[in-house]
């Protein structure tokens, strides 16, 4: 179809003076200022937007995929699982094959005690590793990275596994050396992990300040740059500031870019961001139902490339409900609102356009200081 015809020119057109004049006339002689808001410290937004003063500019494309579609992680403590000082990890694994079937496609599992190979063949068995991602965290990456990786790397799967290995807590001798076992081994597993503790322009531009160092070191190391940005992994929890936390992940996106367009990188890598809601604060398990649905859909209209939503009733001890309640969230917003389907469903929007910017310029100005 060729000839694109504009929806609203049948409508007569209103010009800004007129619409703030009227909106102006609903706040009963209040000034539109009063409507602004702090996103940050000398960060003040204006939530009316229009055309005449939104901004082509950007840091960098907030999308590269020809979709928007996100993985929905379901997360395994294997302590659950431990019988005296044996952790069964046969048990364990017909726990997450069974989230699997009903409906997760992809794992978060979290590790207190090193397995070996053997183990982690009984732990994995049945995992189709072409299609579900497995990301590992836990204690054991605090004290035995390298000796975790290297028994990965003797599973008979260990040239199919892909996903993410949180080594964040480690030196950076140590977690270079756990990138070069990676490397070495064929391993496919992000180790650096970047932790964003909230939508603050504070926490985005340390995030970006930790890239650039880890780059700065690892090329100083010798490794190509391709090399080290396909190994970094943000994870973001995402709060309740519905329009903020879509606004955040999107301009993280651009700090992203942007940083790339510096390290002059020709081929631009669109950055991994897991998110995680922040939605069991309540006792009322309810109340948390109805918030996890809202930062999931900040985060899946953000774009993120996996989600893992908090079951209700997290405080106290899960259960297969709130598991479900959990993952139906996420299929809901995939198979009913079709968010998966759209490359950014924020794109074109004044206000979110805007916002993003907002956020963006304040982060990049803060990282340029650090």
């Amino acid at each position: 179809m060729t000839d694109r015809k504009n929806l609203f020119e049948e409508f007569p057109a209103v010009n800004t003076e007129k619409w703030i004049s009227e909106i102006e006339r609903f706040l009963k002689g209040k000034s539109t200022t009063s409507l602004s808001f702090n996103i940050d410290t000398n960060l003040s937004f204006s939530p009316l937007n229009r055309s005449e003063n939104s901004t082509p500019q950007y840091l960098g494309t907030v999308n590269l995929q020809s979709q928007n579609n996100w993985h929905i992680c379901e997360e395994i403590e294997t302590q659950s699982f431990t019988d005296g000082e044996l952790i069964e990890y046969k048990k364990i694994n017909s726990y997450l094959l069974e989230s699997l079937r009903k409906g997760a496609n992809a794992l978060v599992i979290i590790l207190h005690k090193l397995p070996s190979a053997k183990e982690l063949e009984t732990l994995l068995e049945g995992v189709l590793f072409d299609l579900i991602p497995v990301h590992f965290k836990g204690l054991i990456f605090h004290s035995l990275p390298a000796e975790f990786l290297t028994n990965l790397s003797k599973t008979t799967f260990a040239s199919k596994i892909h996903g993410s290995c949180d080594l964040s807590n480690n030196s950076e001798d140590k977690l270079i050396d756990c990138l070069d076992i990676c490397l070495t081994c064929g391993l496919n597993l992000r180790p650096i992990n970047i932790t964003i503790n909230n939508n603050s322009t504070e926490q985005l531009s340390y995030a970006i300040f930790k890239t650039s160092r880890w780059i700065d070191l690892l090329l100083e190391k010798g490794k190509s740059i391709g090399q080290i940005i396909t190994n970094i992994r943000f994870e973001y929890n995402v709060g309740t500031d519905y329009f903020i936390e879509i606004a955040s992940i999107r301009a993280l996106k651009k700090l992203w870019f942007g940083m790339l367009e510096a390290y002059k990188v020709e081929k631009p890598y669109s950055p991994y961001i897991h998110a995680i809601t922040q939605s069991n604060q309540n006792e009322n398990q309810y109340k948390n139902m109805v918030v996890a649905t809202t930062q999931t859909m900040s985060a899946a209209i953000g774009g993120v490339n996996s989600i893992y939503v908090l079951p209700s009733d997290k405080k106290n001890k899960t259960n297969e409900f709130s598991r479900r309640i959990a993952r139906n969230v996420q299929h809901i917003l995939q198979s009913e609102t079709h968010l998966n389907r759209v490359i950014d469903p924020a794109a074109g929007s004044y206000y979110l356009e805007n916002l993003t910017i907002a956020i963006a310029e304040k982060a990049w100005e803060k990282f340029c200081k650090l």
